[in-house]
């Protein structure tokens, strides 16, 4: 089976004067080294993916994550300054918030030049390489068609699982709260074990609930792999059924209202009348001399 097509490069050529650019200088000048090492960083982020990059939130949230102690306002500001200065074409910027330059795609196309040619070029400026072979190379095997068909499906699915990976953390910064680094990568973490759909339920139970943090939606999360309820079906079916034996109960307790009348002594202790004694009658000296001496006989002979 043929491999998907490799879109991104491993590395990437960097001149040794790039920090003498006066594009660079200014950033330099402005935001100090940390500013270089954000265009190095995004230099990685844009042939990480191909020849361009989407500046959306999740693209923000990766490079924050890479770039520790950098404000998500600083990273702004750097990306603006380099778009207003031409290190990246500014009008796909402004059209389609795309990361990309001329400079970018002719390095991206002399990288690939060895590799099969894709026909259709998304967000491509640089018309000056477009002559890279419309054949393909003789170091590389011909594929059939029914191979790239395969290969442009897989393609199609990356594609369409990148569209779906985007549209969830757009609806838990709706829904939820904003999302920061570890937030974004704990998502992934659970799209691609669970699903988008499952996790979006669970996004929609926690917004309903009012707990509008991530702790809750992990929580719902954790708690549908528990009884697993893996499918939209089965979590339907889950929540049919508790809110049946919650209508059940209610009527129950409903129909059961009848207090029970408790007697009279329940809570009030019955008052005993006071024992009735024999009226006390004194002894007389000699009856308490004779109970002594047999008391005392008794002693004697239990001794004996």
């Amino acid at each position: 089976m043929a491999r998907p097509k490799k879109e991104g490069l491993d590395y990437f050529p960097l001149d040794v004067h790039i920090f003498e650019d006066e594009k660079i200088e200014a950033i330099s000048g402005e935001f100090g080294i940390k500013g270089e090492l954000m265009v190095i960083k995004l230099l990685c982020a844009v042939y990480e993916k191909g020849y361009f990059v989407v500046w959306d939130e999740l693209t923000k949230a990766k490079l924050l994550r890479r770039l520790p102690g950098t404000s998500k306002d600083l990273l702004e500001q750097v990306v603006n300054r380099l778009v207003t200065w031409g290190f990246f074409d500014e009008s796909l910027y402004n059209s389609a918030k795309v990361l990309t330059s001329k400079t970018i795609q002719a390095t991206f196309s002399e990288a690939t030049k060895r590799r099969k040619t894709q026909k259709i070029y998304d967000y491509w400026i640089n018309d000056d390489n477009n002559e890279q072979g419309r054949g393909v190379n003789a170091d590389i095997n011909p594929q059939s068609k029914v191979k790239e068909s395969k290969v442009n499906k897989t393609k199609q699915q990356k594609q369409e699982k990148e569209k779906s990976s985007f549209d969830i953390h757009n609806f838990f910064q709706a829904n939820i709260c904003p999302e920061n680094p570890t937030t974004v990568e704990s998502l992934e973490k659970w799209v691609k074990d669970l699903g988008v759909d499952i996790v979006k339920k669970a996004i929609e139970v926690s917004a309903k609930r009012n707990m509008t943090n991530y702790a809750y939606v992990e929580g719902v999360l954790r708690n549908f792999v528990k009884k697993n309820l893996t499918t939209l079906e089965a979590i339907e079916s889950a929540e049919q059924a508790f809110e049946k034996q919650k209508a059940n109960s209610s009527q129950s307790k409903k129909g059961n209202g009848r207090k029970e009348e408790l007697p009279n002594w329940f809570d009030k202790p019955e008052v005993l009348p006071p024992l009735q004694t024999e009226p006390e009658q004194k002894e007389s000296p000699e009856e308490t001399a004779r109970k002594v001496a047999e008391m005392k006989k008794k002693l004697k002979e239990a001794r004996a």
